[in-house]
């Protein structure tokens, strides 16, 4: 089971995290999702959106996107 900002997924091996935040966004009718908006956690660990796209996930990963608020 992979938890993806509070929603579960099953877990299925090979699934990257592109693939899994794409079907998440969907469902809420947000079609396109662009990591450099969001600040990536995995298992509590920041990752560098270049890298976080192509990550491959394991079973009982927890993900979190936060998105990135400019301010001025």
């Amino acid at each position: 089971m992979i938890q993806f900002n509070g929603t579960a997924y099953d877990y299925r091996p090979g699934i990257l995290l592109r693939e899994l935040a794409e079907d998440y966004y969907r469902k809420k009718d947000i079609p396109k999702v662009s990591f450099d908006e969001f600040v990536v956690i995995v298992n509590s660990a920041p990752i560098a959106s270049p890298q976080a796209e192509e990550l491959e996930l394991q079973d009982n990963d927890n993900v979190y996107f936060v998105p990135i608020i400019n301010g001025g």
